[in-house]
């Protein structure tokens, strides 16, 4: 007696990340429009005869179909995917004055104020890139994710599985199905994220900073240079996913479900008994989910695989004295080069004090006290600053 199979996928995953699609889908369109993303070939039953699909995480703006032989039970899994409509929109301004209005100011200044601080660039890769350079930037991002999740106590599932996804990646921006989008201070990237790509949909994946530059809000800043790529190369949606970040809830004019298809035979009485187990099994978690069951098991496993990736990281504590003039005692300290490694915790520091003294990068100079260590003066073309670390 032959066995049937029930294969489960993550939707979300295998199309936008893996750039596969099912065998069992014959079509995708977005539901709202009609317009049809993807048609594939229908087949007859032989070799999907012996199988259901049970297909998680489906994008509820995607109106899905499958082989004919094939029927479907859908089921709200209680999951939020957040998303960017952008087919109505000229500009990213136009976009931003629309889903923020005057909350758009503190973030058009950030930007402002990130340019005016550093010598800023913004890169896409998209299609040719350097492997070396791939590399340096993906080891670059791995860094600051897992500096930014020793900042938060907490731990990152992405780090787990680093060198598939890092392999993976680069091979789908040689044919322009991912990209990395980088904020460069000089040669230095200070924002890293990658995307992927399926028709005229930008999906941002994974996506981190260098928490010393965090009075800049480079999330931000992110966010709105994607878009603004996004209505230049004519894409319809820029899609941030599942995951509930206060964040994604600002930028996105898209909050929608996500949907769990059971699919399976129609003339199969075997493969329907099968698939209203699986339905079952699927709307029981769902209720766990939405009752928040499912998040507050995340959350305990994540209390014991935080071992796994490194310590929380412990900031010196200092107090900051702001100065007029360093002409009485600057003969009393040291020229020194802040960017050598053993200087690396003044960065923070250091970066602040150009957000908030509207200084510039280049223009900065930091002396160390000859006679004790812990004491520092920042200089710059205008203004000073003392910190004295504990």
């Amino acid at each position: 007696m032959s066995t049937l199979n029930t294969t489960r996928i993550n939707f979300y995953d295998t199309l936008f990340e893996r750039q596969n699609i099912p065998d069992c889908v014959l079509k995708i369109g977005y539901k709202e429009s009609g317009v049809l993303l993807y048609k594939g070939v229908n087949e007859s039953s032989k070799g999907l005869g012996q199988e259901n699909f049970s297909i998680q995480i489906i994008p509820e703006y995607f109106d899905i179909g499958y082989q004919n032989h094939l029927c479907k039970k859908a089921i709200n899994e209680y999951r939020l995917g957040y998303a960017s409509k952008l087919n109505d929109f000229k500009d990213v301004n136009s976009y931003l004055k629309s889903q923020f209005g005057k909350n758009a100011r503190p973030i058009l200044k950030n930007i402002k104020r990130l340019e005016m601080c550093f010598n800023v660039n913004y890169v896409f890769y998209h299609g040719e890139i350097e492997k070396s350079k791939y590399d340096f930037l993906m080891e670059a991002l791995r860094n600051m994710l897992t500096k930014r999740f020793q900042q938060r106590n907490d731990s990152n599932f992405r780090l787990n599985e680093w060198e598939e996804l890092r392999h993976r990646t680069y091979n789908l921006i040689k044919i322009k199905r991912a990209s990395l989008f980088v904020i460069y201070n000089d040669n230095a990237p200070i924002q890293i994220n990658v995307q992927y790509h399926f028709k005229d949909i930008l999906i941002g994946s994974i996506a981190s900073y260098n928490i010393d530059y965090q009075l800049f809000s480079l999330g931000n800043t992110g966010v709105y240079k994607q878009i603004e790529w996004c209505i230049a190369n004519n894409y319809s949606i820029y899609d941030q996913g599942h995951g509930d970040l206060e964040y994604k809830r600002r930028w996105s004019n898209l909050i929608y479900n996500f949907k769990h298809h059971v699919v399976f035979s129609k003339s199969d009485l075997k493969s329907k008994f099968k698939a209203n187990i699986e339905v079952l099994k699927v709307r029981v978690k769902a209720f766990l989910r939405k009752k928040k069951a499912v998040e507050t098991l995340k959350t305990i496993k994540s209390k014991f695989s935080k071992s796994s990736q490194g310590k929380t990281i412990e900031e010196k504590s200092f107090q900051i004295i702001e100065l007029e003039s360093i002409k009485d005692e600057i003969n009393t300290f040291i020229l020194i080069n802040w960017k050598a490694p053993e200087y690396q915790f003044l960065v923070k520091n250091i970066c602040n004090f150009l957000y908030y003294k509207f200084e510039h990068y280049n223009n900065l100079e930091v002396f160390q006290h000859k006679l004790d260590s812990s004491i520092f003066i920042i200089r710059g073309k205008n203004t000073f600053q003392k910190l004295v670390f504990h």
